[in-house]
């Protein structure tokens, strides 16, 4: 089982990465490798909780779908600090707050990187 480990930087709006950040995701745990993905910079905007809408697939709805898939979903707090988010209280459900002294570590610990800007 490889360890995958997934780095976005861009916001949900306007593009297509955290799309591709999903189905990559689902793509690599249904062939038994492990996934985490680590949110930072604009990204930190994919995990507001109060993006999620009812019935139409929202970054944050999507973020959520990885985590109770089991996917750990990390937002870097400095970055969310620095936009105005409370990691405490404005996350999706499972976030979990680091750092970027953890994404190094992160790094180190996974067999493939994929950034995402």
């Amino acid at each position: 089982m490889a360890k995958l480990f997934i780095i976005l930087f861009s916001p949900g709006t306007g593009g297509q990465n955290t799309d591709t950040v999903f189905e990559l995701s689902k793509a690599a745990v249904k062939v038994n490798h492990e996934v985490t993905v680590f949110c930072d910079a604009d990204a930190t905007r994919n995990l507001l909780a109060k993006q999620m809408l009812p019935d139409k697939p929202t970054p944050a709805s999507r973020i959520a779908e990885l985590i109770e898939m089991g996917i750990p979903v990390l937002a870097c707090r400095e970055s969310a600090r620095m936009r105005g988010i409370d990691t405490k209280r404005d996350l999706v459900h499972g976030v979990v707050e680091s750092s970027l002294g953890r994404l190094t570590e992160l790094m180190e610990q996974h067999d493939r990187i994929v950034a995402f800007g």
